[in-house]
């Protein structure tokens, strides 16, 4: 295992162990970002092959998209909180 893997890897746990440690949903949606950049890279390092970048650029893009509607969503759930008041 080389250092950049090593590295990677440590960031990854420390970032998911801010997922689980952090409260607030908001705040929780960068580190999973985060985390996703990490798997994805590990995913490259791991499989050292054209069909390892085309699974680590599948991850990466579904992954974002899936963030992006959870962003979204509790972004309308505080619209919908305030018109209820």
């Amino acid at each position: 295992m080389d250092i950049v893997t090593l590295s990677i890897g440590i960031v990854a746990v420390i970032v998911g162990l801010r997922v689980f440690l952090t409260r607030s949903r908001a705040l929780k949606l960068p580190y999973i970002c985060c985390l996703n950049f990490c798997i994805a890279a590990l995913i490259v390092l791991y499989v050292k092959s054209p069909m390892g970048a085309i699974a680590a650029i599948v991850y990466f893009i579904f992954s974002t998209v899936s963030s992006n509607a959870i962003a979204h969503t509790i972004g309308e759930m505080k619209k919908i909180e305030k018109v209820s008041k």
